[in-house]
Parts: C-alpha cells; structure tokens; sequence
C-alpha cells in the first residue's frame, strides 16, 4: 500500500478509530467532544473557519480514496466534522458538549429529511453532507435549549 493511500486512510479514519469495532463514528464523535473541550475555540469566527477548512479537506481526503461502497463504516472523518458543526457558536462546557453528543448522534443515526437526502450526493459530497445537515439539526435544537435555559 503506498504512503500516499495510508497517508489518506489514516485521515479519513481519524488515526484509524474507523476500524473499531461497533459504532467506529461514535467513537469519533467521542473524539470530537475531547477535542472541543481541551481545545475550546476563542470565537466564532475561528471555529467557522476551522469547520469549512475540515470540511473541504475532508471531501477532498474522501475523494481521493478508492472506495469499495458508497459510505463504508470505516470513514469516519465526517462525524467529527458533524461535531464541531454542532458546536459551532456554543461554549464547549461539558453539559453543551454531552448535549451536542447526544443531539448529533441521533440525527446521524435517525436521517431524518433532509439529512438522508443529502447522503444520497456523490462520493465524499454525500458521506460528508449527511454529517452537515445532521450538524446543523443538533445545532439548531442546542441553540434552543440553551435559549431555553437563559429564560428559566
């Protein structure tokens, strides 16, 4: 295997936590969640940046792979994308960050409209879009209950 192909593997599997067994994105959504916490980001701004930048490299990783299906269990680069979506404008707590654990693993898994219409996009678009929408779901429903929270 070239270096170049491990090179890429061991990003898209986020140093190869996608090939765990049983649940390898959720072990990189746990990952996510450390990450954010002893790293917090200072602002929104960067926070954005580093998430655009995530994700385009990400897709561009994807892409770059030969991949034997469509979205194989072993990439897993997505989910910690989705993550930092789902984090995106909120302080990195513990309690915001279980939330968003908790907010974005079921909008992974459940797909609601639109995030199974967005997996169904081609190559890294569609393994990456689904973690998007399902980020931006988790941080919609985060922004209310922490609104919530300010009016109790």
């Amino acid at each position: 295997m070239a270096i170049r192909h491990k090179a890429l593997l061991f990003v898209a599997t986020c140093g190869f936590i996608g090939y765990l067994p049983f649940a390898p994105g959720t072990y990189t959504s746990v990952l996510g969640c450390i990450l954010l916490y002893l790293f917090p980001f200072t602002s929104l701004a960067s926070n954005a940046v580093f998430v655009t930048g995530l994700l385009v490299f990400s897709i561009i990783c994807i892409n770059s792979l030969p991949l034997e299906k469509k979205d194989p269990g072993y990439v897993v680069i997505d989910e910690l994308a989705g993550m930092y979506i789902t984090m995106i404008g909120h302080r990195p707590t513990l309690i915001n960050i279980l939330a968003a654990f908790a907010l974005f693993r079921i909008f992974d898994i459940w797909k609601p409209f639109p995030v199974n219409k967005a997996e169904e996009l081609k190559k890294g678009y569609g393994i990456v879009a689904d973690d998007v929408v399902a980020g931006v779901y988790a941080n919609c429903i985060l922004t209310g209950f922490t609104a919530l929270g300010r009016l109790l």
